[in-house]
């Protein structure tokens, strides 16, 4: 892969681990889990776990050295 690719792939991972973060703690903080936004906000977190996944085994068949950086976040999303 290029150089500016991994720094695209590696951004795009970095974005999404933010996000799932987010949305963690959002659905943590909830007080109303019977909120329409909640259920939203699950599927929201679930995609985004997905996405996320999904870039990783990317990163894993292209870039393994770069990949190694983030083994344990793959073992926490599984």
């Amino acid at each position: 892969m290029e150089l500016e690719s991994i720094k695209i792939l590696v951004g795009e991972i970095d974005y999404k681990l933010g996000r799932i973060e987010f949305f963690k703690k959002r659905l943590e903080e909830w007080d109303n889990k019977e909120d329409k936004e909640y259920e939203q906000s699950q599927r929201r977190l679930a995609k985004l776990i997905d996405e996320t996944t999904n870039l990783l085994q990317i990163m894993k068949l292209e870039e393994l050295d770069d990949y190694k950086e983030y083994e344990e976040i793959v073992k926490k999303l599984e």
